[in-house]
């Protein structure tokens, strides 16, 4: 009885869940605003604070361990399809100049969060270094939405923040990955044994996989000429789920390795022309919402949290990730004003802080109260990145008096000119020679 009332309520935070957070992202994107941000305020409105307000207690929602290991696999879905859709290729060709601001950025981001961490929030240094991965990725949904209205995201400023920004999310998930095994260890695994599974588990999902697959795709066609439908989706969707089951069980984060799982099929063209469309469709259509609603139901709106050192945090979060794309925008020879505009496109923060900040609650790195710190960061950023952009690309533009006196100028000019060449024309006809005729 208790296990079917479970379910039911899995059943019942689901529909609502994914209902909600569909209509509330659906609402902001029309808004012009990141359906994410739509999202998570769906989960802190419906998914707490309004059923307590109408007497409904919320926390069967929250309390079950099914429903908290069926949201992850949102997360799993958004990191496999990021590794499909960051190329290698692409990053190849990035110029020298967003790679030194790619990088320039993220040092300073995760320097200014560690300062923040340990001498702020004072935690040992373990906790801050990785408290500081909170500071380093960007978001680029929102920069680009916004760019591409004003017209300027074909424009040099436009491309260096896209190449920048997807610099940034794959550096921030690699330092997780790197910083997660060496900085918090299994206490029940030696850690020189645990970094030698680390370096196999990725070996195997980068390299050995892939190479399986494709043999098996050259020799027996399994994925363009399988029997049966939507074989390929089947296959690669139960190897998702299995590796981040080995990873979780190995200390690692299961969502870095679907991450780079991603990245590593990515070069498979068959695999991702069977599998990609509909990926996207079931993670963005249904667990991704749900994920984003989960983890917005999750944020605990206790005025306890804001703390003077815990306020501090967004505008240093903030503030280090634009001083970083500031410098590193200046020194490769972008202008001030451009600097300026790139340093603002930077700012966003969305998909990967939040599952940074999951997995580092998950884990028990941080507390909740960093948890919603990291959720109001999210929030903060998306809605005013886009009234900062707007405004650092606005135009200057002559004070009205100053432009009819300059267009009243032209104008007198003009017609002078046309005076002078009648005169001259005039001048030129009366000294023409006269005929003796």
């Amino acid at each position: 009885m208790v296990e079917s009332l479970e379910i039911t309520h899995i059943l019942l935070f689901i529909g609502i869940g994914l209902f909600s957070a569909r209509l509330f992202g659906e609402i902001f994107e029309r808004l012009k605003l990141s359906a994410i941000v739509g999202e998570l305020i769906s989960g802190i409105l419906i998914g707490g604070p309004l059923f307590m307000l109408v007497g409904v207690d919320a926390s069967f929602f929250m309390d079950s361990g099914s429903l908290q290991q069926f949201s992850q696999i949102g997360i799993l879905l958004l990191l496999f399809i990021v590794g499909l859709e960051i190329n290698i290729k692409d990053l190849r060709k990035i110029g020298k100049k967003c790679l030194t601001i790619s990088i320039t950025e993220v040092l300073l981001a995760l320097a200014g969060g560690f300062l923040t961490g340990y001498f702020l929030i004072k935690q040992d240094y373990k906790f801050a270094l990785f408290f500081g991965l909170l500071f380093t990725a960007t978001s680029i949904g929102v920069t680009v939405r916004t760019l591409s209205n004003l017209g300027k995201l074909d424009t040099r400023v436009g491309r260096a923040v896209l190449s920048v920004a997807v610099l940034d999310d794959f550096l921030a998930l690699i330092l997780v990955l790197i910083l997660g095994g060496t900085l918090f260890p299994n206490p029940d695994v030696n850690p020189l044994l645990e970094i030698l599974y680390l370096v196999i588990f990725i070996v195997g999902v980068v390299i050995i996989i892939p190479q399986i697959l494709k043999f098996l795709e050259k020799r027996f066609n399994i994925f363009s000429r399988s029997s049966t439908q939507y074989f390929s989706i089947g296959i690669i969707f139960a190897l998702l789920v299995s590796l981040s089951f080995f990873a979780s069980f190995l200390g690692f984060s299961g969502a870095i390795i679907a991450f780079l799982l991603g990245l590593s099929l990515q070069r498979n063209t068959i695999i991702v022309k069977e599998i990609k469309e509909t990926f996207v469709k079931i993670g963005d259509g249904i667990f991704i919402p749900l994920f984003f609603f989960t983890v917005g139901a999750t944020f605990q709106l206790d005025w306890r949290i804001f703390t003077l050192a815990n306020l501090l945090i967004i505008p240093i979060a903030i503030g280090s990730k634009a001083v970083g794309a500031f410098v590193g925008s200046t020194i490769t020879g972008f202008k001030p004003k451009e600097a300026t505009q790139l340093a603002v496109g930077m700012m966003p923060r969305a998909e990967i802080v939040i599952i940074i900040a999951e997995i580092g609650l998950l884990n028990g790195i941080f507390t909740q109260d960093i948890f919603s710190m990291a959720i109001l960061l999210v929030l903060v950023t998306v809605l005013i990145t886009p009234l900062l952009l707007k405004l650092v690309f606005r135009e200057k533009q002559k004070p009205v008096v100053e432009k009819e006196i300059t267009e009243t100028i032209e104008k007198l000019g003009e017609l002078t000119s046309k005076i002078d060449n009648k005169e001259i024309s005039v001048t030129q006809e009366n000294q023409k020679p006269v005929s003796n005729d």
